[in-house]
């Protein structure tokens, strides 16, 4: 069994008697956060065989104490410009190859919508590292959550149960 450490994102502001039931569902394992201007998450540090598990087994208990998981923190969404400075690129040269004006095309999309975009830095680590021998900085920590949180959001459109997570484990 191995130690984890992730943070997950909670639909709204627990009140004491909330918290009291987080620790009864079994997450006296966690430490919430939350105040006036903050998004609620709850910092959980878990012993699991996995990190998948660990999310798993952290959702599904949430959930059983009244709580929606809208999201798992993650540092994966990421403008151009930080894009530029994780790679030692300019701006320009990262825009060229994100519009493929430049460079061998395939360039990952974009994970948001109009205007301001926001790409996977997982997704643009690996296509770096394939088309210019740039090391792949991410590690299997930040796939996986990376990967659980679209998962945990895609599930919460689609309305879906907590069981649902269980292909992140696989």
């Amino acid at each position: 069994m191995s130690h984890h450490e992730f943070t997950l994102v909670l639909d709204h502001t627990p009140t004491d008697k909330e918290l009291d039931a987080l620790y009864e569902a079994g997450l006296d394992d966690s430490t919430p956060e939350f105040g006036p201007r903050a998004t609620p998450v709850l910092h959980v540090h878990r012993d699991a065989d996995s990190l998948a598990s660990a999310i798993i087994s952290a959702v599904g208990q949430i959930e059983a104490a009244g709580f929606a998981v809208v999201g798992v923190r993650t540092e994966n969404l990421v403008t151009l410009k930080t894009i530029a400075a994780r790679t030692t690129r300019t701006y320009e040269a990262v825009r060229r190859l994100a519009n493929g004006d430049r460079g061998p095309g395939g360039f990952p999309t974009p994970m948001s919508g109009d205007g301001y975009a926001l790409y996977s830095w997982t997704e643009v680590a690996r296509w770096f590292a394939e088309h210019y021998g740039i090391p792949d900085t991410t590690t299997y920590y930040d796939r996986i959550v990376a990967a659980a949180d679209h998962l945990v959001r895609a599930r919460r459109l689609m309305g879906g149960e907590a069981g649902e997570l269980s292909a992140l484990a696989s």
